[in-house]
């Protein structure tokens, strides 16, 4: 503890001079590019919430389970994500209650618990990009940057990174904090739809540590004006843990807040 004590007002002081170096801003392409891409995908219809329903591939080492999902997004900090396997039931859930990130697992036996907090700065609504953080693309409170035309998964992209800032944006923890929340955006050059979303989770108790998680989008079907993918895949460090095909999109159903209460 004498040695945490020690080491924590010289964080603080580098952190500090780090971020008065380096001040962050907005570039009007990558805000630009997320907007459109929004535009793109809602053509102007304002979306609230989504419910999805789909069949799914669970990839868990060697072993593969067929199973059904529920996914259920309301704004951009409210998710639900429902997988029965044979076994039991999977339950994902994020919310922003009282105005800070939190979540909560329960596991098919029974087990249950809160995610790490720093587990919870990235996007809740991951599943649906039209509730993604591009939306909040005039929102000063996220930072959107244009990293450059690259090629993704052998296709051509728009790569554009997103990540929140805090008040007080020079402290260690929003310094952390704009780590943790990156979000990066694959966009098809001539539709601007999302191909896919990179970011990083972390072992509960090491937020140094990254595991790379990405979601690819594909098949998108217009559902009352807006495009949704209707393929999902969900790739850990690389390997395929996820494969969902969705059967059913429901946009605007007026999903209530209690229905993301972690129990």
């Amino acid at each position: 503890m004498a040695r945490l004590g020690f080491g924590l007002p010289l964080l603080l002081l580098v952190s500090i001079f780090l971020a008065a170096q380096n001040p962050v801003s907005t570039t009007t392409q990558g805000a630009t590019l997320a907007a459109q891409s929004i535009a793109a995908m809602t053509g102007g219809t304002a979306v609230t919430d989504v419910t999805i329903n789909g069949n799914a591939t669970w990839f868990a080492g060697s072993d593969t389970e067929t199973a059904t999902m529920t996914l259920l997004g309301k704004g951009t900090t409210e998710s639900k994500v429902s997988i029965t396997l044979t076994s039991g039931s999977r339950i994902e859930t994020r919310n922003a209650a009282n105005g800070f990130p939190q979540g909560q697992w329960v596991n098919p036996n029974g087990t249950s618990g809160a995610y790490a907090w720093h587990n919870c700065e990235t996007d809740a609504v991951w599943f649906f990009p039209v509730l993604s953080s591009l939306a909040n693309f005039a929102n000063s409170s996220f930072v959107f940057s244009y990293v450059g035309q690259e090629t993704w998964n052998g296709a051509t992209a728009q790569h554009v990174r997103v990540y929140k800032v805090a008040p007080g944006s020079t402290s260690p923890i929003a310094s952390l904090a704009q780590t943790l929340s990156t979000m990066d955006f694959y966009l098809d050059p001539t539709s601007s739809l999302p191909l896919a979303i990179d970011f990083n989770a972390h072992p509960d108790n090491d937020t140094n540590t990254n595991i790379a998680r990405e979601v690819r989008f594909a098949n998108y079907q217009v559902v009352n004006g807006v495009e949704v993918p209707f393929h999902l895949q969900e790739l850990i460090n690389g390997g395929l843990a996820l494969d969902i095909q969705v059967t059913t999109a429901t946009l605007n159903s007026g999903l209530s807040d209690s229905q993301f209460i972690a129990q």
